[in-house]
């Protein structure tokens, strides 16, 4: 069964651009490893609510995901990209989840 981590975001609005491009370079390692099925980065574009920014990863399993957390954490450490600072100094709050896909 797919495994999909869902990542909700509220960024502050002057820090949206710098927050997407620390996004895009995250994804383009995270869809590198194996068992990676795809993902997306969502920009609110209308609508009312705190949260104006998600981020998806679709994993062909829960195995897939577990080994690419790991293999991920390897990559950012030695390229030296540190996303829980990048969220402090620009003062973006996260929701995570990890569900189970199914079609409709």
């Amino acid at each position: 069964m797919e495994t999909v981590l869902i990542d909700q975001f509220v960024v502050p609005e002057a820090a949206v651009e710098e927050f997407l491009r620390a996004a895009h370079f995250s994804a383009n390692i995270v869809k590198t490893r194996p068992g990676f099925v795809e993902g997306y980065v969502f920009k609110r574009a209308s609508g009312e609510g705190r949260v104006n920014v998600v981020t998806t990863a679709v994993w062909e399993s829960q195995a897939a995901m577990e080994a690419a957390r790991k293999s991920v954490a390897e990559e950012f450490e030695k390229v030296g990209f540190k996303p829980p600072e990048i969220m402090k100094r620009l003062d973006v709050q996260i929701e995570r989840g990890v569900y189970h896909r199914a079609p409709y």
